[in-house]
């Protein structure tokens, strides 16, 4: 603030002040002039007070050489043309004066009345010139101010809307926790109780020897399957057990049987790696999204998955030979895995691949095992 005030300072200084002090000055030395030429119109034979004229010549050639006299000579046509008229009449005296000529009298009044003239020439201009400035600075100001309160209210807005959209991810956040949470509480549940019971139910029903009993037993049989891959949907065993590359190989090898399509999954160096439960399970909800959208929209036929740890950080791709992403505005998928992406502290990019279908990349940072 300090710095921009001494520019703002300096400006004021080299716009406003300091061409006003140049026209303060030129004026005081054309006042300074016209009391020379009372002295120096002796020289011609006009005065009676002893001058030389030499003198004051050199005082005249010396203010008409001044750069600010050069420039107000150029930009205001008024004094331009009281100089002139000077510079006539100084000549005309000269001459008059050395051919005896009674002019000399009419030439000295015709100097000494434009010596005043540019005076006040000198003032009025100057006074113009700073009313002009006075102005342009007020309307600059005001701007200034304008743009300054544009400013504030933009950036208290920004912070609304900063805060208002960080609120919305906490309760993202928040409510895709408790999704999990509540997708492992039902998994338990139907696994331990109501699988449980149903195999219970099914043993019994070996004891009766019917074909009642028997086709009682295939439908209870049935059901456990469904119960089971409801318990994996809701939350893969393999993910608990042996870790995000065993459940996300499984869950591509399922969806490649399902619809035919031709999934390829390679898993390197995670074998170093010590990944959080919710970077593990994040990852894996983001590759079960990926590949429903390529599963309902992309018309894929081949799609590669790659799952690489290096360094501090492991990375998620998914690329089809689909028809791409075709310009469409994100929607609740793609919003949701990006945001699971930034609840672990990742990054989530998603456009064209390189066999012209999609791509979608998810890098995340997790710890080496044996580091702190």
């Amino acid at each position: 603030m300090a710095v921009l005030t001494l520019l703002a300072l300096l400006v004021f200084f080299e716009v406003l002040l300091r061409p006003q002090m140049a026209f303060a000055s030129d004026r005081v030395a054309l006042m300074s002039l016209r009391d020379e030429w009372l002295q120096a119109a002796a020289g011609f034979g006009l005065r009676s007070t002893p001058r030389p004229r030499e003198g004051f010549l050199d005082d005249y050639k010396a203010f008409t050489s001044r750069p600010s006299v050069h420039k107000l000579l150029l930009s205001d046509p008024g004094f331009a043309s009281l100089a002139s008229r000077a510079n006539y009449a100084f000549s005309s005296l000269e001459t008059d004066e050395l051919r005896g000529d009674l002019g000399a009298t009419q030439a000295a009044s015709d100097f000494d009345s434009a010596l005043s003239g540019m005076a006040a020439r000198v003032g009025d201009y100057a006074q113009n010139q700073f009313d002009t400035l006075v102005t342009f600075f007020y309307f600059v100001g005001v701007g200034l101010v304008l743009t300054i309160v544009g400013f504030v209210i933009l950036e208290l807005r920004l912070r609304a809307s900063s805060a208002l959209e960080a609120r919305n991810r906490a309760l993202s956040r928040a409510l895709i926790a408790a999704q999990e949470g509540e997708r492992l509480r039902l998994s338990r549940e139907l696994h331990d109780a109501v699988a449980q019971d149903l195999a219970a139910a099914k043993l019994y029903l070996g004891f009766g020897g019917s074909p009642e009993s028997d086709k009682a037993s295939r439908l209870l049989g049935r059901a456990i399957e469904e119960v089971r891959s409801i318990c994996y949907g809701l939350r893969p065993a393999e993910l608990d057990r042996l870790g995000i590359s065993e459940a996300a190989s499984r869950l591509c090898a399922e969806i490649s049987r399902e619809t035919g399509i031709e999934i390829r999954f390679v898993s390197e160096g995670m074998g170093n790696l010590d990944l959080e439960p919710e970077t593990e399970i994040n990852l894996y909800r983001i590759l079960q999204e990926a590949l429903a959208n390529v599963k309902r929209h992309a018309e894929a036929k081949h799609v590669h998955i790659m799952l690489f740890g290096f360094g501090n950080y492991v990375e998620l791709s998914v690329d089809d030979d689909g028809k791409g992403p075709g310009g469409t505005s994100p929607g609740l998928g793609r919003t949701g895995m990006e945001e699971r992406a930034r609840m672990i502290g990742g990054s989530f990019r998603f456009g064209f691949g390189p066999w012209g279908g999609s791509s979608l990349r998810v890098t995340a940072p997790t710890r080496r095992k044996g580091n702190a």
